[in-house]
């Protein structure tokens, strides 16, 4: 029987594809913006303008939000800032109940989301065309950068990594007990056991609870 030859798979140049987290039941600080949207529409409702347009509005207050002074977005930045404070401490004492500590040191970043950081706040406040997401231009914009241009960003990631070696030893250091490592468990060999074993492996997922879980809600729609 011929085996048949399978296809290689086309080698992207993009960002991988982040793991979508579980729905942890606490509601996301809302953004500055959105709290501005939110009244914005309200007031062109007023003058009569039609908003269930979503294209029309967006770009309105989109422009809208762009010409205000901050003392003018201080209201909006206020209400997000209380806001965000309600989801950390909401987000602790759910760590404390899983058995997360909440002072362990944020994992290092990668490039890209170094870059992506940067590119929301090169984008902040212009409007996009209809379809236009952040994290798509993002994406295509960093499979397109030069190798000499990543290296920016590679730097930030071993400056990352230091900042996480550091805080790791200190974290260590003040928790000895916390962070002893179990005996390893000695494999049990089964011999002359045809049947396959009902019983689970015992082996414990790593904890990958990365800094996207803090990450901050951007004060600008995207």
């Amino acid at each position: 029987m011929d085996t048949l030859k399978r296809k290689d798979s086309p080698v992207k140049d993009g960002p991988a594809k982040r793991r979508k987290k579980p729905n942890n039941g606490i509601k996301k600080p809302t953004s500055a913006y959105l709290y501005f949207v939110s009244d914005y529409r309200m007031v062109l409702k007023k003058k009569g303008k039609e908003i269930n347009r979503v294209q029309e509005v967006a770009k309105l207050c989109g422009a809208a939000w762009k010409s205000m002074t901050l003392e003018e977005k201080a209201p909006y930045t206020a209400k997000y800032t209380s806001d965000r404070a309600r989801y950390l401490k909401e987000k602790e004492a759910l760590d404390k109940r899983m058995g997360k500590d909440p002072t362990k040191p944020k994992r290092p970043q990668t490039g890209y989301f170094f870059f992506l950081a940067e590119f929301r706040k090169e984008m902040a406040g212009k409007t996009l065309e209809e379809g236009e997401k952040i994290p798509s231009l993002a994406g295509e914009k960093w499979r397109d950068m030069t190798t000499e241009r990543r290296k920016i960003y590679d730097q930030m990631v071993e400056q990352d990594k230091l900042r996480y070696e550091k805080e790791m030893n200190e974290w260590r250091s003040n928790q000895p007990e916390q962070t002893k490592e179990p005996p390893a468990k000695k494999k049990q060999v089964v011999v002359e056991k045809p049947e396959s074993s009902d019983e689970d492996d015992d082996d414990d997922d790593s904890d990958d609870d990365d800094s996207d879980d803090d990450d901050k809600s951007d004060e600008d729609s995207d």
